[in-house]
């Protein structure tokens, strides 16, 4: 063999070993990979849902193209937008447009925040097929919602039975129905525990039904039509424009309404400690005892530090947040006070948003939120002001048209607004 040979031969060698080491690693680590994608995976980061900006329709209890409403009684609370008009006009508390310049921005603006609902990312999808939301089991606890994204499945209708339903807690809730929105006579949707009117979202594909003598809550985004039958009572807008809004002794009111929520009372936050145990003591003679003890469970694996995300006023001693993301759980504690690290007060929340009520005329808050469970806390994400009140800059002083920072929620602002 040649010395040219022999080097050949040499690296020859060389490439069979090294491609045998990259087959054994490809054997050994391409089925971890495979059938185990979430350990080498970051979890999804699912964020709550959130209340979109209604811009100019905010005011509108009914904006349409065609508004039908052949008798008295009806009643709006709010402004009334259409093209062509009714036979008998309702009483409107606020300013009646015909498709004029306002009109069509509202028009506008509705469009832009039904983009905004669908393009929310689902909490909970309902099963194929028609839905009666007011006996579904899928969703969690009978006729009682939690503040989330709702849909439906694949062309598929919903309705409100009889018994109605409850959403309870602070924060948005959105229904995005892929069909046609029936409500029965004399069913109600009802608020509990901090849920408010003006967080609450309706965006059926089909058309809106609602029945005879029945209650209702939230903003309806429905070009196919609303038809609101007698004497409803509905806190929320009617927005169908392009498509036809129908009344009939109806009472229809844009103003926010807010369930109460327990009032929150002075506490000590617990401090998290390693496996504690909860123990409990039987006694066996009148001079011995037996005690066993039961572990403390962990956390689950994967729970991100939650972020407050959005906070606002909603009152003079109220104020609203929410965090996020979700990463499997939605059982928190909210920790709260006058100065950053004086929490004087704490909550436990099941969800992603609440309201803090009583609290002192028109003060800001710190308030940091934590993960849990029933016997342990997790690390507490960054704490945050919120509920400032920014005042306007003392008069006089020359504008210097320097650039300002952008507005986080959280801090001042150099005109009159409440956050």
């Amino acid at each position: 063999m040649t010395g040219k040979e022999y080097i050949n031969f040499y690296h020859a060698q060389n490439r069979n070993v090294l491609l045998s080491y990259i087959l054994i690693l490809f054997l050994v680590f391409f089925p971890l990979v495979v059938l185990t994608p979430n350990t080498f995976l970051s979890p999804t980061n699912v964020y709550a849902a959130t209340s979109p900006s209604l811009g100019m329709a905010d005011t509108f209890g009914i904006l349409s193209s065609t508004y039908t409403n052949t008798v008295s009684g009806t009643s709006i609370t709010g402004d009334l937008g259409y093209t062509t008009g009714p036979t008998v006009a309702p009483t409107v508390s606020g300013t009646t447009y015909v498709a004029d310049g306002t009109y069509n921005t509202a028009g506008a603006d509705q469009s832009s925040a039904l983009a905004n609902l669908n393009g929310q990312t689902c909490t909970h999808t309902f099963p194929d097929g028609a839905i009666d939301l007011a006996t579904d089991t899928t969703h969690g606890t009978v006729g009682v919602y939690l503040p989330g994204v709702y849909c439906t499945g694949a062309a598929s209708a919903a309705s409100i039975g009889v018994g109605g339903i409850t959403l309870s807690g602070s924060g948005t809730y959105i229904f995005k129905i892929t069909g046609a929105l029936t409500t029965v006579d004399n069913s109600a949707v009802s608020l509990d525990n901090g849920a408010s009117s003006c967080d609450v979202f309706w965006a059926p594909v089909g058309a809106t039904t609602l029945g005879a003598n029945s209650t209702f809550v939230g903003t309806n985004i429905d070009d196919a039509g609303i038809t609101i039958g007698s004497t409803v009572t509905w806190n929320g807008r009617a927005l169908a424009f392009g498509g036809t809004v129908t009344t009939d002794v109806d009472t229809i009111s844009t103003t926010c309404v807010v369930a109460p929520t327990p009032t929150p009372t002075p506490t000590t936050t617990p401090t998290p400690t390693v496996a504690p145990t909860a123990s409990t003591t039987t006694t066996t003679s009148s001079t011995e005892s037996k005690t066993s003890s039961t572990p403390c469970p962990p956390l689950d694996e994967g729970i991100v530090t939650p972020d407050i995300i959005e906070s606002r006023r909603v009152d003079e001693n109220s104020i609203y947040i929410s965090w996020g993301p979700y990463s499997g759980t939605d059982e928190y504690i909210v920790s709260f006070g006058p100065t950053d690290g004086d929490w004087l007060y704490s909550t436990d929340v099941t969800g992603f948003s609440t309201t803090l009520s009583s609290l002192p005329t028109n003060q800001s808050m710190w308030v940091r939120v934590a993960a849990r469970n029933y016997c342990q806390i997790g690390e507490y994400g960054p704490s945050k002001q919120i509920g400032v009140v920014a005042r306007q800059s003392s008069p006089g002083l020359p504008d210097t048209g320097s650039p300002r920072l952008p507005d986080t929620g959280f801090g001042t602002r150099p005109r009159l607004n409440i956050l």
